[in-house]
């Protein structure tokens, strides 16, 4: 719902989307696998299990999740049909769990830590195997059959557009809607607009939402058969926050987003003028008439490797050495010739894992919307050390030179996924079974990812990369569109959060009946019909975690506080300031404790981004 975030929604201007062929960054995720699976086998067919290869099998499945994960991310499903039988492989194989839990059980570890972790790893693989093992896919097909409802209602949407004379090609319909919107003088008009795309999804929401109660309702089944009160209640084992305090997150940041929506509707009503209609539905207007004159900017790519690098060594002391084969630096690399940049990370000099660049030039690839997640896992106890591989997503434009151009909304995207690159090296003591997700509670799984991204409003960005005479007020605008964007959608991520917690905590009734609760009180349906909220629920971060979309809320309250400590620095005085690393132990252990955010910290970050300031 936000640009560049896990909740993101598409920006003004149709992308291609063409079918992908297999990437560098594919095959070498493909030939990771297989020998994943081979030093598996080996160690399963070898001596009885110790520590050092008890930790190596867990950080096996940590990389692999990854693998997976961030295909998922970057929507990226070709590919990851591709390598979907290695995910059977290593994670529907009944086989090599029950040849796994032999192995751990005739396992005792002296060190604590790790013994903690060999029971935990014990008790999920036990839960994996009992009560319905038919219920995950149960929630396949119930996906698949969402899945293909969304796609009606933008085929639909799609057909509406062409009826109305405005060429989609290969764009996704939802962006060259909003381009529609942007260009539309009339407010009748746009009204008008708004409400027949509202009307061309609609004949598909009550079926859509059937689906999505039907899955919980599944989810509420497992839950039951595996003897917890509710789909909740195994979110918020993880959890350090109870859920007293999770709503009172939630309900805050509520509070303050309709507060502050009101505030933007004041603002759009200024600029268009426009009386008719949600005024909401005229925000791509008001942009585009104070930004209509205003020149696009992008920026050079490995420059922006080179400053987030550099950001990443000030705070944290990391150090990043190139290992592919294409260049020797990064400087100079002819971004043509390759499809992955491959860099060693070291903590004060001593390794913590690598990250793959996963190079995605827009003029040749397949690209949709950005919702990146990551995992997060270390394993780091006295001399035992396992070191995790992240991959991150680099959406460029090759220009005359070779060199990779970038957007600012791509460079707010590629430092959210470093974010979550840097908590999978950096998490401490403990390591997971599967999805490497159970490592942090879920609160604070978006905390980092959210904190880097602050740094495309750091004025040390400005000073690292090339501007063009006048790209210094660009920038500016950039950030205030950015900003007045994440304004926009402050309901809409608190509904949803809402409704994902409300809904997976109760017993019975479905995703309608939370919202209408929620309604009744707040009177969100002025901001967020309920049919802009369903398709939401079919997302991949909605189906990891039910109940716990909350993380995000708390992600960002809790990066914009954090960033402050870092806003008026420069890089130089942050790095003789290793005392705020400090700041950052809830993102690395899992025992320190969730101290709730301020969640108006938000609209302090971003208050000040009032449209009349972008003209």
């Amino acid at each position: 719902m936000s640009t560049e975030t896990e909740q993101s929604l598409p920006a003004t201007g149709a992308a291609e989307h063409r079918v992908p062929a297999p990437r560098d960054g594919v095959i070498e995720m493909e030939e990771s696998l297989a020998g994943m699976r081979a030093r598996l086998a080996a160690v399963l067919d070898g001596p009885p299990l110790t520590q050092d290869t008890l930790v190596e099998i867990m950080s096996i499945y940590n990389n692999v999740a990854y693998v997976f994960l961030y295909l998922e991310a970057v929507d990226d499903h070709e590919n990851l049909e591709r390598l979907r039988p290695w995910r059977t492989e290593f994670y529907e194989n009944a086989g090599l769990d029950d040849e796994i839990l032999a192995r751990l059980l005739a396992l005792d570890c002296a060190d604590p830590e790790v013994e903690a972790a060999r029971l935990e790893y014990i008790d999920q693989l036990r839960k994996s195997r009992v009560h319905d093992p038919e219920g995950p896919r149960r929630l396949d097909a119930l996906l698949t059959e969402a899945k293909a409802l969304t796609d009606l209602a933008q085929q639909d949407q799609k057909s509406l557009l062409e009826r109305l004379g405005v060429p989609v090609g290969g764009a996704r319909p939802q962006v060259v809607f909003y381009k529609l919107m942007g260009n539309t003088a009339n407010p009748a008009t746009r009204a008008k607009l708004a409400r027949a795309w509202r009307g061309a999804r609609a004949p598909h929401v009550d079926e859509l939402a059937g689906v999505v109660d039907r899955m919980i309702t599944e989810r509420r089944a497992q839950a039951a058969a595996a003897g917890l009160p509710g789909v909740l209640a195994r979110t918020m084992e993880r959890c350090k926050a109870d859920e007293d305090t999770v709503e009172t997150v939630i309900r805050t940041f509520l509070s303050g987003a309709l507060t502050a929506t009101e505030e933007l509707e004041r603002e759009i009503r200024e600029v268009t003028g426009a009386a008719e209609g949600r005024p909401l539905d005229h925000f791509e207007y008001a942009v585009q008439q104070l930004s209509k004159d205003a020149r696009i900017p992008s920026f050079d790519l490995e420059e922006c490797l080179a400053y987030i690098f550099r950001v990443a060594r000030s705070v944290f002391g990391l150090t990043f050495t190139r290992t592919d084969s294409a260049a020797p630096g990064l400087s100079g690399t002819d971004l043509t010739a390759t499809d992955l940049i491959a860099v060693d990370v070291a903590a004060d000099g001593v390794p913590v894992g690598g990250i793959k660049f996963d190079l995605w030039d827009l003029a040749r690839k397949s690209v949709r919307a950005n919702h990146t997640r990551g995992i997060r896992n270390r394993t780091d106890w006295s001399d035992i050390r396992q070191l995790p591989v992240a991959y991150v997503s680099c959406r460029f434009r090759t220009d005359d030179r070779g060199s990779g151009r970038i957007t600012f909304q791509n460079v707010h995207s590629l430092f959210h996924e470093f974010g979550h690159a840097v908590n999978h090296l950096l998490v401490r003591k403990r390591t997971s079974y599967q999805s490497g997700l159970e490592y942090l509670p879920p609160e604070r799984l978006e905390c980092l990812s959210m904190w880097f991204e602050k740094w495309v409003h750091h004025p040390s960005f400005a000073a690292s990369v090339t501007l063009p005479e006048g790209g210094a007020a660009e920038l500016d605008r950039c950030r205030l569109l950015a900003a007045a964007e994440y304004r926009r959608t402050y309901v809409e991520r608190a509904v949803t959060a809402w409704l994902d917690l409300d809904v997976h905590r109760g017993t019975e009734g479905g995703l309608r009946d939370s919202y209408r609760r929620l309604d009744e009180e707040f009177g969100v349906s002025r901001y967020v019909p309920f049919d802009d909220i369903v398709e939401y629920f079919t997302w991949p971060m909605y189906m990891a975690h039910p109940g716990a979309n909350f993380s995000y809320l708390w992600g960002s309250a809790d990066s914009c506080e954090k960033f402050l400590a870092f806003r008026d620095l420069t890089l130089d005085e942050i790095a003789g300031r290793p005392g705020l690393r400090a700041l950052f132990g809830p993102c690395f252990d899992f025992d320190e404790p969730s101290d709730p955010p301020a969640a108006g910290s938000v609209f302090t970050f971003f208050g000040d981004a009032r449209l009349e300031a972008i003209a």
